[in-house]
């Protein structure tokens, strides 16, 4: 009997384990390239100017945590139809962060 309970213990810890999700790091090149390909663009015909960075570095600038900054990158993401997955999001948030922002993690 023991040994049914142990084995359906071990089952169930590892069924749990096996759909966390995984804590990969943000791959900062795929934001930078995401962030080229379908927002640059968008950004630089919003500023006037042509220049898509000028967005995020404007004195009015609505994203003043990190927090609000991913909120806007999923907003960007579902409002405009870009297709990213969850994971390009973080990454385009890491990136934009990396390069504009320096939110603290």
């Amino acid at each position: 009997m023991k040994m049914i309970f142990l084995r359906f213990l071990l089952a169930t810890a590892f069924g749990t384990l096996m759909n966390l999700p995984v804590l990969a790091s943000p791959d900062l090149a795929n934001g930078k390239t995401i962030d080229q390909q379908k927002c640059y663009s968008c950004h630089a015909k919003k500023s006037g100017f042509g220049n898509g960075d000028m967005i995020y570095t404007r004195s009015d600038s609505k994203v003043k945590s990190l927090a609000n900054l991913k909120k806007m990158v999923a907003l960007c993401n579902t409002e405009l139809r870009l297709d990213l997955f969850p994971e390009d999001e973080a990454d385009v948030t890491a990136f934009l962060n990396q390069q504009f922002y320096k939110f603290k993690p």
